[in-house]
């Protein structure tokens, strides 16, 4: 019997190091690049979370980054564009919480599987506004797809198609995922989710997401996006295959 207690206790604590390693690498690559960083986090934890655990887990993982990355990059946040973006996401997470409380494992991780897939052609596509108010649109239907299967994807395109400089979206990105999180905690709770089991595991992201932050700010302006963006395509399909697996086989 002791044995197995002490089996128990090292697998949480390997589990707890690989998410603080995970979560330094996700936040110190999302501060120098400003995107994409999150997927590394997303990997780890779908191989150690059935997909319905996931999504609640991982918003509160991302928040724990997210504010570490708004308070290093604060000076930058470009309120013009991140106040619209999260009166939209008020609509979007009502309908995202709503459903997901109703829909099976297989179909949730099903849809962030192939949004997944579908955030590859994203930075191809280019985005026309002819519409008033354009990221309270984005910030509806990406906080509706995050809600729901636990990833948007259309604030960081439309974020890149901006003029914004590079620490301003860095840092007006991480703001508003950092309320979007927030939001998407609150509507768990209040479908029943039960945060406390978890509650290690959020603990050691934060931990790996304080100083990864501190160390990005500095190396922010150094870094060259061209061999990381041939990386994460390949990180991406290898976790959306992931999960494809563990809800159909």
């Amino acid at each position: 019997m002791q044995g197995v207690s002490l089996a128990l206790v090292e697998l949480f604590t390997a589990q707890y190091l690989l998410l603080f390693v995970s979560s330094f690498l996700a936040t110190l690559i999302g501060s120098m690049l400003g995107i994409g960083g999150g997927f590394i986090v997303l990997g780890v934890l779908s191989v150690l979370l059935p997909v319905t655990v996931l999504v609640p887990v991982l918003a509160g993982v991302l928040a724990c980054i997210d504010l570490s990355r708004a308070v290093a990059f604060r000076a930058h946040i470009h309120t013009p564009t991140c106040s619209p973006f999260l009166l939209g996401c008020v609509l979007g997470v009502a309908g995202g919480a709503t459903l997901f409380l109703s829909l099976p494992e297989a179909v949730i991780g099903t849809g962030l599987a192939l949004l997944i897939l579908f955030s590859l052609a994203l930075p191809s596509i280019k985005l026309r506004w002819r519409i008033r108010y354009p990221f309270f649109w984005v910030g509806a239907a990406h906080s509706f797809l995050s809600t729901l299967f636990g990833y948007g994807g259309l604030f960081q395109a439309a974020m890149l198609q901006t003029a914004l400089t590079n620490l301003q979206i860095t840092a007006t990105l991480a703001a508003g995922f950092l309320v979007l999180e927030l939001m998407k905690i609150g509507s768990y709770l209040m479908g029943g989710f039960d945060y406390q089991p978890y509650l290690g595991l959020i603990v050691a992201a934060a931990c790996g997401a304080i100083p990864a932050s501190l160390l990005g700010r500095r190396l922010a302006q150094r870094v060259s996006s061209e061999l990381y963006k041939s990386a994460q395509r390949a990180i991406l399909a290898l976790i959306a295959i992931n999960i494809l697996l563990r809800v159909w086989i």
